[in-house]
């Protein structure tokens, strides 16, 4: 599967990337998390024509609607076929918002995709959940800033090798404090191990990537730790 992701400084430059993404074939475009400041700024409609002449799904980042942090999934008649919402605010976001309460599944072409907006990624129950329930893909908008892209892709290259899914994020390019530095993973073998491996990335400039992503590569992975996967209990002392 094609996958877009697209790193913009602006609402006409995400327009035209995302255009360049679909021409190149994605299937998928993914935006980064508060690229824009609120739904307001949000060229949905824009989004919903692309989707439909190209018959792709768009998620054009995650932004604040006043309410929570959403993050709309057009499928590829142009309609909105859900909205994601951020389930573990962050920061003063928890001062301002309400919290989401279900993560987002999607199929396309035979593919579980699951939404994870930034924060959420911190909580491996939420993407654990997902791989329960047959995620093969990971898509997840974000703003971190430059001084945690290290850490961040910790938390991501961590929730691949648990997980033995693809990772995809999109993270908002704002200069000085936002670099983007966007990037993909898939699990991949390394000797006797599996490494999550990177195989596309936008770094600290604007612009948009096509990446493929073949869930058949990783799938003998996938089904192995589902079997080690073990229900437990926790008995606790008195």
């Amino acid at each position: 599967m094609k996958i877009g992701i697209v790193q913009p400084l602006n609402t006409s430059n995400a327009l035209y990337l995302t255009e360049e993404s679909l021409k190149s074939g994605a299937e998928i475009v993914l935006l980064p998390e508060k690229w824009i400041k609120t739904l307001d700024d949000l060229p949905l409609h824009n989004f919903q024509q692309l989707a439909k002449k190209y018959t792709a799904y768009i998620i054009p980042g995650a932004v604040e609607d006043g309410v929570s942090i959403i993050s709309p999934l057009i499928d590829p008649n142009g309609e909105i076929k859900a909205i994601a919402k951020k389930i573990h605010l962050f920061g003063d976001e928890k001062n301002r918002l309400l919290s989401g309460s279900s993560a987002i599944i999607f199929k396309y072409r035979g593919i579980k995709i699951g939404i994870a907006i930034c924060y959420d990624v911190d909580f491996p129950e939420i993407i654990r959940e997902m791989f329960l329930k047959g995620v093969e893909i990971l898509l997840v908008p974000s703003k971190i800033p430059k001084d945690g892209i290290d850490l961040w892709r910790e938390y991501l290259k961590v929730r691949v090798l648990e997980n033995r899914i693809a990772l995809v994020n999109a993270n908002t390019f704002s200069p000085p404090e936002y670099l983007g530095m966007s990037i993909a993973y898939v699990p991949s073998p390394r000797g006797r191990f599996i490494e999550a491996k990177p195989i596309g990335e936008l770094g600290d400039k604007e612009g948009q990537i096509v990446i493929d992503i073949n869930p058949l590569s990783y799938m003998s992975f996938r089904i192995e730790r589902l079997k080690e996967y073990k229900h437990f209990e926790i008995k606790e002392l008195e």
